[in-house]
């Protein structure tokens, strides 16, 4: 990861982070289909029975990165709708 904008820790031992990858850590995961320059939505895995990363997806600007961010931050966790 060369630059991190955004991360969240999960209480089931998983983060979620918007970074750069570099570009042994994209083939490593699998994730070469999707190209090896911008942003990545991934979750980072820490846990006695698996570790690693998954990337679920690139972010198609870094406008849409900061975005995505700035959503994340701003959800209500109080609701009842929140996302698990």
């Amino acid at each position: 990861m060369d630059e991190i904008l955004a991360s969240a820790y999960l209480p089931d031992g998983t983060n979620i982070h918007i970074a750069t990858l570099s570009r042994k850590t994209i083939i490593d995961s699998g994730a070469e289909h999707l190209g090896f320059t911008g942003y990545f939505l991934f979750e980072a895995i820490d846990t006695s029975e698996v570790k690693g990363i998954n990337v679920l997806c690139r972010v198609a600007s870094i406008e849409a990165a900061f975005r995505l961010t700035k959503i994340w931050q701003s959800r209500d966790t109080t609701s009842d709708n929140r996302a698990a």
